[in-house]
């Protein structure tokens, strides 16, 4: 065997590998034997044969005995072992081959030590999975952001609340799952590759099938369109939750692909649409967290419903004194919004002014769960108009300054539809890269009828960072998107 450098573990951790099977003993089998998980075996009475697994935490060696902490993701327990209760060359190879981070199965009976731990005393033991690499140091763990990141998996081992966020995620989904499964609705599903893009204002990230010769986007929303179609074809109430691709910025709020949920309901309207929120949202928040008030942000934030209803309109002149009703054309607002020293440069069209002005000056200073309703029709294409035919009849459930519902009532009107998608037209050809792409099959749906409906997106990664009181986006996705190491030095260097 070659020299091996003793202040290199990966070295070290080789050659027991080696000696490991130079003993005739297989490092990684196939089978474990496991009667028990180490949470329930916590639980038996003393003198019990209990067979667990996991991996091994600490390892304190006393002579004759061996102090170890085995986890196995349900809790930590201790293993013990004496020389006098295991065959002697096993405790030798224990002492000679397993390290911190290694996988075992000990075979054993329940006991309780003197200070009062429950243990197993081990009267068998069998190596499950030999680690090459040691675990962070386990008295300052793993701090840096960048890492956890990057080495997710060391995240999930050396921080248990980075592994309960992920536990409080798969909650969201199932209790979402569970409360629209309740009321009726059938889950679908529906093109991520699509022809056209629609149903947001959002970049695309775009490929090429290769099979038709065709420029394809990756959808930008969960079926907006196709769950609208069907609606046209008979459903009634329907639900999609998956991931969604925007080629956008990268930030503590956005990540290029995304997971959410929307929801489609046939003969119903936005009002009908903030009830099923203000009992869906609660039972979802209930179930995954245990209760209606979570901090985030230094904010105690109440789901306890009812949300109070605000118009876009009146709480944008609350907090900017801009009536925007009273500009109707973008010059006119421009002017205004210049004249207070709200930004207003390389902002296109009258939307896009109304909406930089909202999220300036509005949307970051609502706190509490609140129902924005009516925003301006030249923000959502897709929403029917309300009474006053510059807004639409839709609401937004803000919380902690970020959206955290989309919900409309659905424009059903064809030849409105159609009006729209062209003024989106003209907003993309005067620059606007945002402005949604028209989907005239769409349209010609449309045109055979569709039911009066409401429907929903919520933003799922969005929702999970806020009732677990992560500040960043990155903390509920088990493996976000970065920058490959050796691109980043290149840019640090630049």
């Amino acid at each position: 065997m070659p020299d091996i450098n003793i202040n290199d573990e990966h070295e070290v951790r080789l050659g027991k590998l080696a000696e490991i099977q130079k003993a005739g003993i297989d490092p990684y089998p196939a089978t474990v034997r496991r009667t028990h998980r180490i949470v329930d075996a916590l639980t038996l009475e003393a003198e019990t044969p209990v067979i667990i697994a996991g991996r091994i935490r600490s390892k304190r060696e006393m002579g004759k005995l061996t102090f170890c902490h085995l986890d196995d993701g349900s809790a930590t327990m201790q293993v013990v072992l004496k020389s006098d209760t295991v065959d002697a060359s096993a405790f030798e190879q224990f002492g000679a081959f397993v390290d911190i981070a290694d996988f075992i199965e000990v075979s054993g009976t329940r006991f309780k030590t003197q200070r009062g731990e429950e243990s197993v005393l081990v009267s068998s033991w069998r190596l499950l999975s030999k680690a090459l690499r040691p675990l962070p140091d386990k008295f300052h763990g793993l701090q840096d952001d960048e890492t956890r990141y990057r080495k997710r998996y060391l995240d999930f081992i050396m921080n248990p609340e980075s592994r309960d966020k992920m536990i409080v995620r798969g909650k969201v989904l199932r209790y979402m799952r569970e409360f629209l499964y309740s009321k009726g609705f059938d889950e679908v599903e529906t093109p991520v590759l699509e022809t056209v893009a629609s149903g947001a204002m959002a970049q695309t990230f775009d490929t090429h099938l290769n099979a038709f010769d065709l420029p394809v986007h990756l959808r930008i929303c969960i079926g907006e369109l196709w769950q609208k179609r069907l609606l046209v074809g008979g459903f009634e109430k329907t639900f999609e939750i998956g991931r969604a691709f925007r080629n956008e910025g990268v930030d503590h709020q956005h990540n290029p692909e995304f997971t959410m949920i929307e929801y489609y309901w046939a003969y119903a309207d936005a009002h009908q649409n903030m009830g099923l929120h203000q009992e869906m949202i609660p039972f979802i928040i209930k179930n995954s967290v245990g209760d209606l008030k979570v901090q985030t942000d230094g904010h105690m934030i109440d789901f306890t419903p009812p949300y109070p209803v605000v118009t876009f309109r009146d709480a944008v002149l609350e907090r900017s004194g801009i009536d925007i009703s009273d500009y109707p054309t973008e010059e006119g607002l421009r002017a205004v919004m210049k004249e207070k020293g709200y930004e207003t440069e390389g902002v296109v069209g009258r939307g896009k002014l109304m909406d930089n002005l909202y999220k300036e000056t509005t949307r970051p200073f609502i706190i509490q769960p609140t129902f924005v309703m009516n925003y301006p029709v030249e923000l959502k294409p897709l929403a029917k108009k309300a009474a006053d035919p510059m807004y639409t009849d839709m609401f937004q459930l803000i919380v902690n300054g970020f959206e955290l519902s989309n919900s409309y009532t659905e424009l059903n009107d064809p030849v409105d539809q159609r009006a729209r998608f062209e003024e989106q037209a003209r907003d993309a050809a005067a620059g606007d890269d945002e402005a949604m792409n028209n989907d005239w099959d769409y349209v010609e749906a449309l045109e055979h009828g569709m039911p009066p409906a409401t429907g929903t997106g919520i933003g799922i990664d969005r929702f999970v960072a806020l009732i677990t009181g992560s500040h960043t986006l990155r903390e509920i996705m088990a493996f976000p998107l970065m920058k490959p190491v050796v691109q980043k030095e290149a840019e640090e260097q630049e």
